[in-house]
């Protein structure tokens, strides 16, 4: 089950350069769906049920934050400037993987005696690809290739991975199991999993997808921080990893859609993790909710350790009960697919 997850994780996917990523997506779910909808962004939708009039859209993003090369110095090395929000000080003195048109390529990111005694930005990574000439590296790197950093998954134990990019690729994986999961038992809803591009830094994809599908109403999944390992946890609410996902409730977040997410957790007994949002939630339900008249939406998340580090952490007892809680969100649409409180007067 977890060989989809794995290949996704080897597969970079910078923002903007998310298509290897999305061809692994329709490779292994091209068997299951009923229909594969693409687009000019990279987006990949897969669907079951495509004639059903009752929609329900579960997004979660394919793209990965990294770094993206601006310029070719006379020696060899190149600059490099971020692509999402890195944090620049985990680079330096790493191996790193350039992804260009002919292939993957090798490399560091460098740094001298001055690197670590100011606060480092994209601004002070040099990448060095182990040449020493401009006209060397240009014939095998060019501005405008992805970098991302040279790490693999590994199991600490049967539960818990370490990975690079388990945001969101694990939330990728998580809404196509879910689908896997509905199609032997719903035939009463169209059931639409997106796996959106550019969600790191435009949110466009999210955009044109809920476009696209024209969803009833909205999950989108992703990752949030477990902030049980934070020493200064100042006013947040507190989430940790192995402890269910976490449910989101705010000013965007459908009330009435809340209510059945925590009806369908108490029907599978999964714990659920609460978390306030108020103005955005800095996903892809930001632009989702906003479209048209408005998307009934619902924001879950899977709690993650070390977000945007090349070794984030997840416990997969989350991913399995977020599986079996979205699965049942699902089945008690069939019958309950109120989202306006106005209505239960």
């Amino acid at each position: 089950m977890r060989k989809f997850l794995y290949e996704m994780l080897e597969t970079a996917s910078v923002s903007g350069n998310e298509i290897n990523l999305q061809k692994v997506v329709i490779k292994y779910m091209k068997s299951v769906s009923d229909k594969i909808i693409t687009d000019h962004a990279g987006d990949v939708i897969c669907v079951i049920n495509p004639e059903a009039n009752f929609k329900v859209l579960l997004a979660a993003h394919s793209d990965e934050i990294g770094l993206t090369i601006v310029e070719i110095l006379n020696d060899g090395r190149a600059l490099l400037k971020e692509v999402g929000s890195i944090k620049a000080g985990v680079y330096p003195g790493q191996k790193v993987r350039v992804i260009t048109d002919k292939g993957e390529v090798f490399g560091v990111v460098g740094f001298d005696q001055f690197t670590f005694k100011s606060e480092i930005t994209d601004k002070n990574l040099i990448l060095d690809i182990g040449v020493y000439s401009k006209d060397e590296a240009e014939k095998i790197i060019t501005i405008g290739d992805s970098v991302i950093l040279d790490s693999n998954y590994r199991e600490l134990n049967d539960n818990i991975i370490s990975a690079r990019a388990l945001d969101d690729k694990i939330g990728v994986y998580s809404i196509m199991e879910v689908l896997k999961k509905s199609k032997d038992i719903n035939k009463e809803i169209g059931v639409y999993c997106a796996s959106t591009v550019g969600e790191e830094t435009t949110k466009a994809g999210a955009t044109f997808v809920s476009n696209l599908v024209k969803p009833n109403c909205a999950i989108i999944i992703d990752v949030t921080h477990d902030s049980s390992i934070m020493l200064n946890k100042g006013n947040r609410e507190f989430t940790m990893n192995g402890k269910g996902p976490v449910l989101s409730i705010g000013t965007v977040i459908n009330k009435e859609f809340v209510k059945k997410a925590q009806k369908a957790a108490k029907n599978k007994n999964v714990s659920l993790q609460v978390s306030t949002e108020v103005y955005r939630t800095y996903t892809d339900l930001d632009k989702i909710y906003f479209n048209e008249s408005g998307i009934p939406s619902l924001l879950i998340s899977i709690p993650l350790r070390y977000m945007h580090s090349s070794a984030e952490l997840v416990d997969m007892n989350d991913v399995n009960d977020i599986i079996s809680l979205i699965t049942e969100i699902i089945e008690l649409l069939k019958t309950d697919r109120n989202f306006n409180p106005f209505e239960l007067l």
